[in-house]
C-alpha cells in the first residue's frame, strides 16, 4: 500500500527547512562575529566611532579637537595614526595594531584607540579591560 503525502507532512517538511535556514544564517553571523576585531576610537573620553577590522576595510579620517588633530588610517585589517599635531609623535611611532587588546594612545590630543575581539562577550567596559 502506497502512502500519500498529506498537508501535515508538507507543513512539517517546510518547518524543518525554515528552521535549518535560520540556523545556518545564525551560525554564519556568530562565526563572523567571533573572528572579527573591532577598533574602538575615543577622543576626550567620548566615543567617536568603531570599525570592524577586515581586509577589505580601507579608510582614512581626521579627528580634530581643541588640543590638536590625529589622522587615523585603516588598511588590510590594521589601524594606525598616520599623522598627528602632537609635539612628540609617540602615537605615530606606536605603529599599526591589529591584535586583541592592543592600543594606541595620544595623550596630548586625548585620543585612544583599542582593539577588542568581536567574539568577546565580557561585560567589562573596554576602557576598564
Amino acid at each position: 500500500m502506497k502512502k500519500k503525502i498529506n498537508k501535515y507532512d508538507i507543513g512539517l517538511i517546510a518547518a524543518i527547512i525554515i528552521i535549518n535556514v535560520f540556523l545556518i544564517i545564525y551560525s554564519g553571523k556568530a562565526a563572523l562575529a567571533s573572528n572579527s576585531k573591532i577598533a574602538y576610537i575615543q577622543s576626550k573620553n567620548e566615543y567617536v566611532r568603531e570599525y570592524v577590522l577586515t581586509e577589505d576595510v580601507n579608510d582614512e579620517f581626521t579627528i580634530e579637537t581643541e588640543f590638536g588633530y590625529n589622522t587615523v588610517r585603516i588598511e588590510n585589517g590594521k589601524i594606525w595614526i598616520h599623522d598627528a599635531s602632537c609635539p612628540d609623535k609617540i602615537c605615530i611611532q606606536q605603529g599599526r595594531i591589529s591584535n586583541n587588546n592592543e592600543a594606541i594612545l595620544c595623550i596630548p590630543n586625548r585620543l585612544f584607540i583599542k582593539i577588542i575581539d568581536g567574539g568577546d562577550n565580557s561585560d567589562i567596559d573596554f576602557i576598564a579591560d
